[in-house]
This record gives structure tokens, C-alpha cells and sequence, in this order.
């Protein structure tokens, strides 16, 4: 009975040592990979999502919260408009509104999210 629990543990314990492990897989705005090195990768395109979201970018004209998820959805702001108002508040430089990559970026994740 005894080496039967052992023999059942030690088979446990192999079987969870040869699984494959889960990962997450997101796209990530990364300016090395395209040869660029700017300066505002500091502020990545999630960052930036998040603040509009948590309402730093409303003094620019940028809804927060729900009202953000809906306005994108409705087309009544775009990546472009976020990207915009992260200039204005001094978040990324001039330069980035020039940037397709990181518009894109951040066009994604403004589309991963849902209305409820």
C-alpha cells in the first residue's frame, strides 16, 4: 500500500513536471525591433490606453472609463485622438503622432475592450 501512494505521488509530481507551461502572448509595441529608439517608450501604447481610461487624458477632450470604451466603439474618438491628447498633456513627444507603429499599438488594445 505504501509504494503504491509513492508510486502514485512520484507519477503526479513527473506528469506536472513535463507540462507545458502557460503563457500569456500579447503584442507589444517594441521600436528596437523596427530600429527606431525613441524616447517615448517610457509611455508604451498600454500605458497610454490606460490612463485615457483612468481619465488623465480628459482635460484634452478624451472620455474615461466606460464612456472611453463606448466613444472608440461608436467612432467618436480614434487611436489617432488618444495618441493626440497624449501629446497635448505631455505624456509622448511630437514625434510619436508620426509613428504608425505605435498608433496601430495602441489602436489594438483600444479594441481589445468590450462594452458592457
Amino acid at each position: 500500500m505504501k509504494s503504491l501512494i509513492v508510486g502514485g505521488l512520484s507519477l503526479i509530481l513527473i506528469s506536472a513536471a513535463n507540462m507545458p507551461t502557460l503563457r500569456a502572448e500579447t503584442t507589444a509595441y517594441n521600436p528596437a525591433a523596427s530600429g527606431k529608439t525613441q524616447s517615448y517608450v517610457s509611455t508604451t501604447p498600454v500605458n497610454l490606453v490606460s490612463l485615457a481610461y483612468q481619465g488623465y487624458l480628459q482635460d484634452q477632450g478624451i472620455p474615461s472609463y466606460n464612456d472611453l470604451i463606448t466613444a472608440y466603439h461608436e467612432r467618436q474618438i480614434s487611436a489617432e485622438d488618444i495618441v493626440r491628447s497624449g501629446v497635448k498633456a505631455k505624456r509622448l513627444p511630437e514625434q510619436v503622432l508620426s509613428d504608425k507603429g505605435y498608433i496601430n499599438a495602441v489602436k489594438a488594445q483600444l479594441d481589445n475592450f468590450r462594452i458592457y
